[in-house]
């Protein structure tokens, strides 16, 4: 392929994020007030109801042109829509760039791989800013996303071998499989999903008997499953930690800047994890490792310090 080619398909891949992201905008709005299909009646404006014209709908573009308003009532348009866009299209953006440049000769491999990220970081933006609304997260995109996480694996079971991160253990699989590797795929993608699940429910119940309160809802529960469908077990589990992480931070933050904690929805950490493990998953391990080899030289530090040998 000629970098030329790579550049123009670069660049497309960024410029259909920003038309999803448009799209993601109508989802998010939409599906958890249960009003209208996501797939008609066309945008209008909540205030006047004035239908939106297609250069008053192009990605961020309009929103600029328009100075953030209506052009028919001049209600201030929330500059989130055009947030949303400007994400989708990043996101969209780099896994293309990872696609075309990540490798030395890309093929269709590579583009199956930028459409499951693709397809796979619109559901998390979409629940993030639901889950952040809301404190919900739908079941069109988790279940859907779980059964289509099947699909996926089963098809292309190279997305479980050195693609989507961390699945190398499906070549293992294949040969307990009879060497059929779309079963092997397909047995990885389910058990991530039981395990996914399993983590978070339990993580639920530990919740409830200790501060005897719902920590984590069924809808983070079917969240991490999608993951698991997607990602696999290791995934999951390693996007989860990852999430727990970012919470701890966050709240640990919050409390000292307001002095209180109120409720923070876990769907975003959620999802940022998610995000990590799909784009960054060697640096989650090697970060992993760091501070397991930091707590051996502290715990060292400290038995020394106490005049014990370590053994």
């Amino acid at each position: 392929m000629l970098e030329s080619q790579k550049l123009v398909l670069w660049i497309s891949s960024g410029l259909t994020g920003l038309l999803i992201g448009s799209f993601l905008n109508v989802c998010i709005f939409r599906l958890p007030r249960n009003c209208m299909s996501i797939v008609r009646p066309r945008s209008r404006c909540p205030k006047c109801l004035r239908w939106i014209t297609w250069y008053d709908n192009l990605p961020v573009v309009s929103w600029v042109l328009l100075g953030g308003k209506c052009r028919g009532c001049r209600a201030p348009i929330s500059p989130r829509y055009a947030l949303v866009e400007l994400l989708t299209g990043a996101v969209f953006g780099y896994a293309g760039w990872r696609a075309l440049y990540g490798v030395p000769s890309p093929g269709w491999h590579e583009a199956v791989r930028f459409g499951v990220e693709a397809w796979f970081m619109s559901c998390l933006i979409v629940c993030t800013f639901i889950d952040y609304d809301f404190q919900i997260l739908p079941d069109e995109i988790t279940l859907s996303g779980i059964a289509l996480g099947l699909v996926l694996s089963a098809a292309f079971p190279f997305l479980h071998e050195t693609g989507l991160p961390l699945q190398d253990h499906a070549k293992s699989l294949a040969r307990f499989f009879g060497g059929h590797p779309w079963l092997a795929s397909l047995a990885a993608s389910a058990f991530g999903a039981l395990l996914g699940a399993g983590v978070i429910y339990f993580a639920d119940l530990l919740g409830k008997l200790l501060f005897r309160k719902e920590g984590m809802g069924m809808g983070d529960v079917k969240y991490v499953a999608m993951f698991g469908a997607v990602l696999g077990w290791k995934g999951a589990l390693l996007g989860f930690m990852v999430a727990c992480l970012a919470g701890a931070i966050f709240g640990i933050g919050k409390l000292i800047a307001v002095r209180r904690m109120g409720y923070v929805p876990f769907g975003p950490f959620l999802s940022a994890g998610a995000a990590v493990i799909v784009f960054w998953p060697t640096l989650v391990v090697r970060a992993i490792f760091i501070y397991m080899g930091w707590m051996h030289s502290l715990s060292a530090w400290t038995l020394q310090l106490f005049g014990v040998r370590p053994v």
